[in-house]
């Protein structure tokens, strides 16, 4: 205090007393004889660590198998069936609407082309609005554009609903492998993966001997009917199950229900699986080749 007097003019006082520091200090304060600030945190009460349960656990794998899995791989099956079942209906379309080898071509090309167009709008789609909304519409359009097809009497109609199929099954494969990603655990993605596309080839083989022996009795108007409501039926199952757990509380989370067998039995059952598919790939190649044959006519 006399050191700082000493520094100011003469017959001059200082305005205001000198910092102080020390416990009585305002930015502190004594509470029950521990000195504390204003500005900090109560201690955080103590958390229990609650670990988090996959769908899986909660629904049970078959459950989980019956509302998710089943019906995106019944999409992934009419997206196969619908691509090839043109070669299996070119004889009666040629007989009763009077289309030659240039139509026929044309049919295929539209739903070829549609199905390419969609794929990155699909994509898009699919990562905003999740595989369960876009699938179900899509498929809508799928089953209108095959009774479009069924009630068809001129190319233009035709035409209209090759275009309708091929939009409605754009997001079967890709939508099914997100459903997959979102609701079951990581380590099972590859055997399900697998699966799904052993389901979908089916469909090609649908086109062969079952789907021949149900033209010849029905008529390919009342075959691709049924296939309209079928493909209906598939979107309303899609549509209205609504998981009550959100994809983000099951992701990465492999339940007890999936770790039960051991690793040597999962990689028999995957490979089991994929040589089935390859099988059937196999005997879709060479059954249909006379499909191929009408291709390559068309082409050239």
């Amino acid at each position: 205090m006399a050191g700082q007097s000493r520094m100011l003019p003469c017959g001059r006082a200082a305005a205001f007393e000198p910092f102080q520091t020390g416990p009585t200090s305002r930015y502190s304060e004594r509470s029950n004889g521990a000195e504390t600030t204003p500005y900090s945190r109560p201690p955080s009460p103590s958390r229990t660590y609650v670990p988090r349960r996959s769908v899986a656990d909660v629904m049970g794998v078959s459950a989980l198998v019956m509302r998710v899995f089943l019906p995106f791989a019944v999409g992934y099956y009419l997206s196969y069936l619908f691509r090839t079942i043109n070669a299996l209906i070119a004889a009666p379309l040629t007989s009763e609407l009077g289309l030659d080898t240039g139509d026929l071509g044309l049919l295929t090309s539209v739903y070829f082309l549609t199905f390419a167009v969609a794929q990155i709008p699909v994509g898009i789609l699919l990562d905003r609005y999740g595989p369960r909304l876009i699938q179900s519409v899509l498929l809508v359009a799928a089953a209108v554009g095959a009774a479009l097809f069924a009630t068809s009497d001129n190319l233009l109609m035709l035409l209209l609903g090759r275009a309708l199929l091929g939009l409605g099954v754009a997001a079967s494969l890709t939508a099914g492998l997100k459903a997959l990603v979102l609701w079951f655990p990581k380590d099972r993605l590859p055997f399900l993966n697998g699966l799904m596309v052993m389901l979908g080839a089916l469909g090609a083989v649908t086109t062969t001997s079952p789907a021949q022996w149900l033209l010849a009795w029905v008529g390919w108007r009342t075959l691709f009917a049924l296939l309209a409501v079928f493909t209906a039926g598939c979107s309303a199952m899609i549509y209205l199950d609504d998981l009550s757990l959100g994809a983000g509380e099951c992701i990465g989370n492999a339940g007890p229900a999936w770790n039960s067998r051991g690793q040597l039995e999962e990689d028999l059952y995957r490979s089991a699986f994929l040589a089935s598919g390859a099988a059937i790939s196999d005997f879709r190649r060479h059954r249909l080749g006379a499909a191929g044959t009408l291709g390559s006519a068309v082409v050239h």
